[in-house]
Parts: structure tokens; sequence; C-alpha cells
């Protein structure tokens, strides 16, 4: 009888032969290995069209006589055969080309035969490997074979399969109930079987203690000694003859021999007395100085951070010993890394910090609840939360081996968790290896062999390359939450705190205040007598829609819905005491007229609490253990709330990719999979390709200038076309296979060349005529695109990229409407997307809905990602015609809206519900795939029309002219109304703040594109003013009034009548800095060391600070000070550096869109005018512009803010205002 399993994990081994390994659940939780011996990794050869068996019998003898791998040939071909295929690159009207196929009991002889055909120095494969007289390629070698095998299968690596035939194991060597082998094509897949399975999910979370309250380090270096030493050493005014006796002083209490100065201790792993220590530090003076890979390792690792500098170079000559270092005016960051280095040559290990909880919580896909809330902790550890399960141990190893034991009795599925790819698994692995229980510690996954290895890789993410390192556990998919949010939202902060805030809330419809007697009755606030206040507890009724991730217990705190997200009541966490069937109850009273959302608020200790605790009894770990459990829960809600799992199910299935894929390698490997599948659907085989050109590039998306102004009573319509990218690709049969040829030009219109050959592509013949252009029954469509070059424009300057040329591309139209490859995979995609929304319309199942509509989520990002990748110069499918040709089509199709729009609705007389109106488009702005525009309506007489008028008018208009430009255009396009903004602020490219419209006049909503508000680096009182301003644009559309609110505001700034806590900022402390004096929260945290040594802030802390008026020139970090220091010793709040170099830029920024219609500006404007117009007779656009701008900054800001900073100086120099004397 047929078995049949949902798969979650693969392995491969190759010891000798290539074995799939597979693991599976079915709908009763029963566990599945499937080991499959059968299938053989294959590779094609291209060869000459004239090739006979006796050619390829030839060919497979020379690769197996030859000398660098000819051996592993004999041992690993275990079959060719000549065949033929289609080929992905160039148009030849679909001819068939010969190819050997040949198949290998592994992949190490395709490896070697790989390296004929590729070179990274060479690039082989230009022209491929030369055999008797005829070139031959490669092909298909960049498919792992197990994607290939899902392939050929049709089977979805996280879908439902069948075993028809199997045999079962005799010897286990799983955990899993059910152990066979079979032959792939026994392994079929489960047509439109949609059943979900019981998931067991594990969240787990570490907390470590740490020897100095920094980050713990799982194994410890003298990076934070040589860092205390050298800048200890750096505030004394040392000879040289003073510097050893020093040094060694500060060494003596580094390792405790003395405490007469104030620099932190270490801890080695083993006893250290005097004597040692003594022959230790002659050693270290006597060491000679080196530049070498540690030292710069060091350098680039420890003094790279993101408040500074990129990086560090080492000199090229450096002093011989270590005290003439320290004495030279070398940098101290090079200084710290050389003496680290020195350090652990002459002392001994120091002792790493342990692991001291290990939180997990266990899910059964599907149930809010976990079933199992468990700790393991490092000694004596109380049970605080009643159900929990608290297992203590005396030893680290004995912890590490604890939560081992526990994942084999609970035996997950996934295992989840937040930041562990970044943290969690490297320290445990760590320190399961300092500990000696490497081997026990390890027994994580389900195979009884297994690896002991960290496993490590890297993925590119937005902000850059991000390592990978975790733990193997064959048979359990690991998924870090942390890693998924990077990739998957932007966010301006990623602590889980932050997360959990923004996924876990909702909007609150209402609230009700309530006061429950001592007699349990419930009144309302409004009408409670107020005496007997102690017989009263205070609550407040929250009325909103979703409740997600809220117990009794937990708590919440709330934000204010403006433009500047203000947290209420100082971000005040309330507890939650009870539920409501309209959302909960939460204890303590709400204030508030405005608009609120609530958001799950992290009931957290923080990192110092935690190691001071860890250090105190067992009821003070045990809170700490309720903690760590409390997170590994919010991470079960994360995951849970944005259903990681079918979102990445429906990935993998559309790709035929594994999950574990998804989550541990780029984006890539998904396309090569979802392109190779489509390939070999279409009988076409992809070649082993070159690396882009670093130097080949193309011109991305169109952006159309910013008409960059304050519409106040003017609507601004959008039109967007849908999916234009890949309908770009759909309409002009853009793909590798489509094209007949392309040449390249110079600015000057004569060809390029390249070593004296021109540079055209396509196939010709002896007279130079191309053999595949004007085939009968075929069309052709010319695309143009710019190329451009990174180019020095002077032997001294960096490079900058210049316009070069432009290339013709031609693409063949085929018969009948067929498509290329890429077109026809991604009207697939169209199609797909669109029956599965309209399937998520009809269906009313809840989980079902929602596996359609991750579905269709994976189907647009997969076919807006595939034309990108043909422009990755890292991709398989590598083709920069295409991907230029695609944005080339697509800056054509921006361009055609906007003129369209321009010249039909030029003069144009309409009729609308208000009578008639003539019509004077004209374009605003266009980005990617948009356009937007205004119709600038007016009655026939010329009077204007009321903007609430207008705003209906520009709605039916809008959608009219998108109807109408999408008449012209080839299918698939479709140029659509998406919405209508009134007010609308438009600031630069891709930032502007409008309120939207979509289909009902009535109806609007604030949005915003690149307008930062939330900056922790801003004080709150920028978003108070900054925000407030946009309230009166947006809401009273008053340019005076907003002026006034301004002016108010910074009349109150003068006047200090601003509270304390609304000028404050506060920034984290790191542990190292490459220059801590420039740091100015640094600076600060060393002084409040100083006065206060019991109370210096520690790394991680966050350090409140208000900038102060000083005097003289001082560097940044004198001039703040925390806030209870300047209420301590009265000093004076520099509120002009608030006004000057916080709120004034963002603020200039809108004015000086309007500063024509200010009126403070009306004497000026003439003169001003003139003072432009003179300015762009003599100077470049783009330099004049920017000219342009600057003038108009400094005129609002003589207007707005020069009378205030002008006080403020005054105030500052102790010089009294000439008003004053008028008084």
């Amino acid at each position: 009888m047929p078995l049949q399993c949902k798969l979650i994990d693969f392995v491969i081994k190759e010891k000798d032969n290539f074995q799939i390994q597979m693991f599976g659940i079915d709908e009763k939780r029963n566990t599945y290995s499937v080991t499959i011996n059968d299938f053989n990794p294959f590779v094609y050869i291209k060869v000459g069209n004239k090739w006979t068996k006796n050619d390829c019998d030839d060919f497979i003898e020379h690769l197996k006589s030859h000398p660098d791998f000819g051996y592993q040939a004999k041992q690993n071909i275990v079959k060719y055969e000549l065949i033929q295929k289609k080929t992905l690159y160039g148009f030849d009207g679909g001819k068939y080309y010969n190819f050997i196929f040949i198949s290998c009991k592994n992949m190490f002889f395709i490896h070697k035969l790989k390296s004929l055909y590729y070179d990274k120095e060479t690039q082989k494969t230009n022209m491929g490997y030369l055999y008797n007289s005829n070139y031959t390629q490669m092909y298909e070698c960049m498919v792992p074979p197990l994607l290939r095998f899902f392939h050929i299968q049709n089977i979805s690596p996280s879908g439902w399969v069948s075993i028809e035939k199997y045999n079962s194991t005799i010897h286990k060597r799983t955990t899993c109930k059910y152990e066979i082998s079979a032959q792939f094509r026994s392994i079929v897949p489960v047509e439109d079987k949609e059943m979900s399975v019981p998931y067991k999910i594990c969240s787990f979370d570490i907390e470590a203690n740490s020897s100095h309250g920094d980050f713990p380090e799982s194994i410890k270096n003298y990076k934070k000694v040589a860092y205390d030493i050298i800048y200890s050493l750096d505030n004394l005014s040392l000879s040289k003859e003073e510097m050893p006796s020093m040094l060694k002083e500060l060494l003596y209490n580094v390792f405790d021999f003395k405490s007469s100065l104030t620099i932190d201790k270490c801890f080695l792993k083993k006893d250290y007395d005097e004597d040692e220590f003594e022959r230790n530090f002659t050693q270290l003076l006597k060491s000679v100085i080196l530049n070498n890979k540690q030292v710069e390792h060091n350098l680039n690792n420890y003094f790279k951070t993101e408040d500074e500098e990129s990086s560090l170079s080492l000199p090229k000559s450096i002093p011989s010993d270590i005290i003439q270092m320290i004495c030279s005016d070398i940098e101290n960051p090079i200084k710290i890394a050389h003496l680290m280095v020195i350090m652990e040559q002459c002392f001994p290990e120091l002792e790493g910090d342990q692991v001291t909880f290990i939180g997990s919580s266990f899910v059964n896909y599907g149930e809010e609840k976990p079933y199992l809330q468990h700790c393991v902790c490092l000694t004596k550890t109380e049970q605080i939360i009643p159900g929990q399960i608290i297992e203590s141990y005396d030893t680290e190893s004995e912890v590490l081996c604890a939560w081992s034991n526990l994942i084999q009795k609970e035996d997950p599925d996934i295992i989840i968790g937040y930041n562990i790819f970044g943290f969690d698994f490297k320290f445990m692995h760590e320190r399961a290896q300092e500990t000696k229980c490497l081997n026990e510690f390890m027994r994580l996954g389900r195979n009884v062999e297994y690896s002991t290895d960290l496993q490590e890789t890297s993925i590119i993410l937005a902000s850059g390359p991000y390592d990978l390192k975790f733990l193997a556990m064959e048979g359990r998919l690991t998924i870090d939450v942390y890693t998924y949010m990077r990739k998957e939202f932007i966010l301006d902060s990623y602590k889980l705190d932050f997360v959990s805030s923004y996924l876990l809330g909702d909007k609150i419809k209402s609230f009700t205040n309530t006061i429950v007697t001592s007699d349990l009755t419930c009144e309302s606030s409004e009408s409670s007598d107020l005496t007997n206040e102690k017989d009263k507890t205070y609550t407040c009724i929250i009325h909103t829609k979703n409740i997600k991730g809220i117990e009794i217990g937990s708590y919440v705190h709330f934000e204010i819905i403006n433009n500047s997200c203000d947290a209420y009541d100082d971000n005040k966490k309330f507890k939650i005491c009870g539920f409501h069937k309209d959302g909960f109850i939460i204890e303590g009273h709400i204030h508030c007229e405005e608009k609120m959302k609530w958001g799950l608020a992290k009931d957290d200790i923080t990192p110092q609490q935690i190691f001071e605790m860890t250090k105190q009894g067992p009821e003070e770990r045990g809170i700490i253990a309720k903690y760590c459990i409390q997170d590994c829960n919010l991470v079960q809600e994360i995951f849970q709330k944005i259903d990681i799992v079918t979102t990445y199910i429906e990935m993998s299935k559309l790709c035929s990719i594994p999950i574990d894929f998804l989550m541990k390698r780029g984006q890539g490997i998904k396309l090569t999979s979802y392109v190779a599948k489509k390939c070999r659907e279409k009988d076409t085989l992809m070649p082993l390709i070159s690396k882009g050109n670093e130097n080949e590039m193309y011109e991305g998306a169109i952006v159309l200038e910013p008409k960059c102004n304050l519409y106040l009573d003017l609507p601004v319509a959008c039109v967007d076309y849908s999916s234009l990218y890949p309908s770009c690709s759909i309409s002009e049969n853009i793909s590798s296979d489509s094209k007949v040829w392309t040449i390249e030009y110079n600015l000057d219109g004569s060809i390029k060349k390249d070593r004296g050959i021109e540079k055209i592509t396509g196939v010709r013949d002896a007279t130079g005529k191309f053999i595949y252009d004007n085939l009968p029954g075929y069309e052709y469509v010319d695309i143009k695109y710019d190329t451009f070059s990174y180019i020095r424009l002077t032997p001294t300057s960096a490079a900058t990229k210049q316009l070069t040329g432009y290339k013709i591309c031609r693409w063949a139209q085929f018969p009948k409407d067929q498509k290329g490859i890429l077109p026809s995979i991604l009207q697939e995609c169209l199609f797909a997307r669109k029956t599965t929304r309209k399937q998520m319309v009809q269906e009313t199942d809840p989980f079902k809905k929602n596996i359609l509509d991750k579905r269709q989520l994976s189907i647009k990002i997969t076919a807006n990602s595939l034309y990108g990748q043909c422009g990755s110069k890292t991709s398989t499918f590598y083709d920069i015609d295409v991907a230029a040709s695609i944005t080339a089509m697509g800056r054509t199709l921006i361009i055609y809206a906007r003129e369209i729009i321009e010249n039909v609705y030029k003069d144009l007389t309409v009729d609308t519900s208000y009578g008639k109106m003539i019509t004077n488009a004209e374009y605003i702005y266009g980005d990617t795939d948009s356009v937007f525009f205004t119709f600038n309506l007016k009655f026939e007489d010329g009077t204007k029309v009321k903007p609430q008028d207008a705003l209906a008018t520009t709605i039916l208009l809008a959608k009219e002219a998108g109807h109408l430009a999408s008449q012209f255009l080839k299918n698939p396009h479709d140029l659509e109304y998406e919405k209508t903004f009134m007010p609308f602020c438009l600031l630069s490219k891709k930032r502007y703040v409008g309120m939207l419209y979509e289909d009902d006049p009535t109806v609007c909503y604030r949005k915003s594109m690149g307008i930062v508000l939330k900056r922790r680096d801003n004080a709150p009182i920028v978003k108070d003013i900054y925000g407030g301003i946009i309230d009166i644009l947006m809401k009273d559309k008053d340019i005076d009034k907003s002026i006034i609110f301004l002016k108010k505001m910074l009349q109150q700034l003068v006047e200090e009548d601003i509270p304390t806590e609304k000028l404050i900022i506060s920034k984290s402390i790191r542990s190292f800095y490459k220059n801590p004096k420039q740091i100015a929260h640094n600076v600060l945290a060393e002084r409040i060391g100083e006065r206060d040594p019991g109370n210096k802030p520690s790394p991680g802390d966050r350090i409140p600070y208000i900038f102060i008026q000083t005097q003289g020139k001082k560097l940044q970090g004198e001039k703040i000070e925390t806030p209870s220091f300047i209420k301590e010793r009265k000093l004076k709040i520099d509120y002009g550096y608030y006004i000057s170099n916080q709120i004034m830029n963002p603020v200039l920024q809108i004015y000086s869109l309007v500063l024509f219609d200010m009126k403070e500006f009306k004497r000026r404007k003439n003169s001003f005018i003139n003072e432009l117009a003179t300015l762009k007779d003599n100077m470049e656009e783009h330099k004049y512009k920017k000219k342009e701008q600057d003038l108009k900054d400094k005129e609002v800001e003589k207007i707005l803010f020069e009378p205030y900073l002008i006080i403020e100086k005054n105030k500052k120099n102790n010089n009294k205002m000439i008003t004053s004397f008028f008084k």
C-alpha cells in the first residue's frame, strides 16, 4: 500500500553514490525518512551538429584519459548518450542541437568537468572547451541535482507525495516512525491535496551571563582588555620610560593582583599566579610587532561600526616593540588590534561567558497556545509561573545536553527563534566545544549519525551581506524569524519588542474607563463617586477588532495615530487583566481624545538586570526563566501572525525549492530552479555562462522629474501599470531565446569595437547577413537603450557612471502569439495570480483562503523578481539585453502615459455633473510604474472649480484616462487608476505626503513615503513641530495657520516653555568604538563614570541626553548632558541647537515649496525672481537647480528662523535685544 506524507527537509549524501534522504510528516504526525539511491546527477555537453555516436564515444574516452580527472571519469560516469535539445540563448527559430547527456554516480566528477569550461580568471565559457577543432559547451551544471529530481518528478518540496513502492529499512538509522528506501520514479506528487499537518513547532531562546556587563561572548579574547589599556594609557601623559611600569600596573589590576586602578578585571580558565604573570609580562615586552592577517582581522571585525567610518588600514611600517607602538602616533584601534594578538600569545586563555538559561515553548501548528513551556537553567531556579517546567543543573554542559535531550524527546518538526542564526546557535555550539560536550549536545536531528560542525552561509539583505550560522538538525526545519523580518519587512527597528508591537496590535475603536468596587459592581468612571478610593479598582475596556497575542498578565502600550506617532503616556505599559466581548481590559484609565492603536509590549528586563539577577538567588533566576519563556512565546505569536510556514510552503511549491533553501540561501537559487523547471518543460537547456562584466551597466527604471510643490486644493491623481515590467517582457517577447542580434554604438553613431572587433552579436553567414533575421512567419521589434560605464574623468578622480553610447536589440515575435521562455513563464505567473485571486473571493474556509493569499503573493514576488535577475551579474540566466530592454520599454510606457494624458486632456471640454469643465492636464511626478498628474480643472468661464468637486471629477477622469491609454497598448498592458491625493506635498523623488482617496471622494486617509518621523536621533520636539505642520497642511490646507503654529512653537522654545522630555535624545552605548572620543554619547558615558563610578552606563544601555549651552568651541560630547544632571546643576539648555540643527532643515524643505506664497516674502519676491533668472542664464541646469534650492532655503530661514536664532544667540552672549529697551 502506498505511503503518503508531506515533505519537510532533505539531506544529500555523496560518499560513493549520490543519495537523497527526504523527511516528511502525515496528518497523524507520523514521521518519515525516505532514502533514494538511484537518482544520478547529470550534465549536458553541447557538441557539433554533425556528431555521431562514434564521436560521442571518442569524447567520453578523451575525458576518461584526461590527466586531471580521468580516473574520476572512469569511476563515476554511469551512462551517456547523444540527444537533441533546444538552447536558452539566441533566437534560432526553435532549432534543435546535439548534446551528450552524461549521468554520474555523484557530483565529484561533474565539479571536475566544470573546470574545463569555467575559470574565473580566463572565463573559458565564452567559447567553450576545444576538442577536435570543435568548441563544446557545458549545460545544466548550475542546477543542483536535488532540484532536478523535483523537476523530473513534478514534486513540490513542501507538498504531499506518495511513495508507490518501497522497502522498509531493517537497521534503523533515524528516529522516524517510518524509515524506508525507494526508487526515485516511485515518488510521485499527490495533486491538489491541501490538507494541513500538525507540525510541532519549538521556539527557543538562550540567555547568557557576561563577565563585564557587555554583550556576551562564548569564547573570550583580549579585545576588551587591550581596549581598556590603550585608552587608559591614552588619558595619561607618560614618557616612554614610564610606560612599561604603568602598563604592568594596569595588567596587575586586570589579573586581580591589585585593585588600585579602575580597570575591569578579566577571568581566566585556570589559576594564575604572580610568578607566571612576571614571566608572561617579560615575554610581552620582548614580543616583536608584526602586521599579519590576525591583526587585520581584529581591526576589521572589532572596529567597524555603523556609527563611524567604515574601515581602517594597517600602516606599512610600525614600531618593532609594544612600548614603542603604544607611545607612537598610530591610531588607537591599530594599537588595540596589535596588543590583542600579543596578549593572546603571552597570557592564559580567558573564560568565555556561559549559557545560563535555555527557554523553549512548543506549539502544535493550528493551535494558538503552547502545550509545553520549558526552561533549562544553570544552578537552582524557582518556578514563578504555574504550569511552566523548570529544570536546574549544576554545570553548563548539563544545561546544553538537557536541551538537546528535550529536542529528542519532543521531536519538533520546526525550530524557530529570534536572531538564532546570528547569535544563539553559534554561542551554544562554541560553549559545547568549550565544555567538552559537543558530541552529546549535537544530537539534535532525526538521523542517528550527525554532523558536529557549525554550518555557515551568507545572504544578501537590503543592508548588505548577512552571515548566517546554524546547527545541522537533519529532518527538522530551522527558521530565524529575525532573518525573515529583515528580508521581508522594512521597519525602523528589528528588535523583538518593536516587531511584536508592530505586528501584534490594532487600531482602537473606542475605550471605556470603568471602576470596579469592592462589591464587584462595575460602573462608568464618569458617574462614579470618588469617595472610598481604596475600595475601587480602575480599569479600562479597550474596544478593538484584533486581540492576537494577548493574554491575562501580558502588557500593551498605546500609540497616538498622527503624523508623529507619539507614544501615549511616555510609552507606559498597561497590564491586561481581562477580556471583553469587544476587546480586552487593562488596569488603569486612559485619557486621550485622539485616535490610538495598541501594540503588544514586551514585559522586559534589561540585559544588565539579567546579568545581575543570574548571580543572585533561585527566585531572581526564576524571574529570568519566566522572561526567557515569554520571549519564546512572543516569537511563536509573530510566527503565527504572519504565517511564515504557509508563506514558505507556497514559495517552495511555486519554485520547486526546499524551504531550507528559502531561509538560508539567496534569491538566485529560487529563480534558477523556477526557470530551469520551465526550460525543461519546453525541451530547452540552460548553459553554464560567464559572470557579467563588472563595468557593464544599463539604466534602471525611469523617474520623471518631480514638480515639487504643495498642492493644497489641486487633486493629484495617480495611474499605474499593472505588473509593468513582466508585461513588457510579454508584450515585446523579450527573452534570451528570442534575441536575434544586438549592435552597440558610440555616442557619435559609430559601431563600438572591442579589441578591434565590432560589438555585434547574432548568427551571421559568410557575407555578414544575420541568418535568423526576417524569417517568414516572424515579426521583429527593435528596442534601443543607453549604455553606461564607470569612467575616471581625470587620472586622480574616482570612477563615475557615464553615458558611453547606446545599443539596439532586435527581438523576434513568434507566430500565433507564441512566446519565448521568459515571457511564457511570466504569462503563466500573471494568469495563475489572477486565477488565485478570483478563488480567494469565492473561498469561505479561512485556512484555504490564507493559503490562496500566500500563493498569489509568492507568484507576484517571483514574477517581479525574474526580469531583475536577468540583469544580475551573478545570475545563472544573466542577460543584460533582456533586463535593459524591459526597463527601456517600461520607460517608454511611462512617457507614453504622461504624453497621452497631457495631450488628450489639454484644453479639453468635459461634461460633468457640476457643469462643463476645461481640462489642462500636466504630470506632477512619475516613478517606476506610475504617473501622478493633475487636470487643472476650470469651468468654461475660467472660474476655478471647488476643491471637493474637482476631486470627484478628477477621480472619474483619471479612470477614463487610464482606460483610454490602455486601448492603444499591446496585451497584457493595462494602465489603471490607483488613487488621488488632495492635499499633496511633493518634497522630492520618492518623498511625499498627502490625503489619499480611492473611489469615494468623501473617504480618505494619510499616506506618506520617505518622510521619517520616528528616527530616534531626533528629539520629540522635532516630531511635534514637523508633524504639527503636516497636520495643519493636510487637514486645514492653510499655509498661514501652519506658519503661526511654527512660530508659536519656536517662541515657546526661545522662552524655554517646552517640557524637558520633549528635548531628550537617546542612544545606545556599544562595547567598542574605533574613535570613542568622537562619539558624543560615549564621551558622556565616560563623564558619568568619572563623577559616579557606580552608575556608569554599560554597553547596551540607552543614554538620554539634552544639548546644553557651553562657552567657546567644544566637541559635541561636551555639549550634551543627562536630564537629571542638568536639573541638579541647573545647567542651561541650548534651545538654539534644537532650532538650527534638528528642526530647521526638515521644515525648510516644506516652506521652500511655497516661498512665493508667503506674505512675508511679498516685497522680496520680484527681485528674487530676477536674481534666479540671471543665475539660470549663466549656469548649467543641474547646478542651477541646486543653487535655486539653496537660495530658497536661505530665504525661508531668514523669514521663519532667523529672528529666533538671533534671540538665542543674544541670550547665550548675555546681550539684550533692542526691543527690550522699548518695553
